[in-house]
């Protein structure tokens, strides 16, 4: 047995007072531990709910039915432009290469668009940033890069494939 610091041996007149505070701050820092991991445990779950569900919203907001909420004009050229309307908003305007960065920019974008559209309303006139125009120029080219492997790449696609463009998708054919 550890003597306590008091005279031959006997331990302390205050040493039972400081006893019992450290057990009040133990008890203290206990119970406020308990609450700290049911704030945390919560905070979790809500992050999991947010991420992953309400049932099927997260594959709802890679449809081309949700996009078209904010994004009407370009929805009804999407559903006339042939083969490209079996394509989903997200194979053209986000990136595909992997899918940390897929998320991390259907964040980023889904962010800016859905402050945007509470602030402005639907816009008319939508163009694509200057990150956007990269984004679509490597995913066309991801998708035909059979037909692309002999071409001028420094133009981009839409230059002369307007058809495949929101806005060329109910032009006349020229050919």
């Amino acid at each position: 047995m550890v003597d306590s610091p008091g005279r031959g041996g006997a331990p302390c007149p205050g040493d039972s007072a400081i006893n019992e505070r450290i057990l009040t701050v133990l008890e203290y820092a206990l119970a406020h531990l308990r609450a700290l991991a049911v704030i945390a445990g919560l905070g979790l779950v809500l992050l999991l709910v947010l991420l992953f569900g309400p049932p099927r919203l997260f594959e709802y907001s890679e449809s081309p039915g949700f996009c078209g909420k904010c994004h009407p004009p370009e929805y009804a050229a999407w559903e006339k432009m042939g083969s490209h309307r079996q394509k989903r908003c997200i194979d053209c305007h986000l990136p595909n290469d992997g899918w940390f960065e897929h998320f991390v920019w259907k964040g980023i974008d889904g962010t800016k668009d859905m402050s945007l559209f509470a602030v402005m309303g639907v816009s008319e006139n939508i163009e694509l940033t200057g990150h956007g125009v990269k984004v679509a120029r490597v995913n066309c080219v991801r998708c035909h890069e059979d037909m692309t492997s002999k071409m001028d790449r420094t133009r981009q696609c839409w230059d002369c494939h307007r058809r495949v463009t929101h806005l060329g998708a109910a032009a006349p054919i020229t050919r």
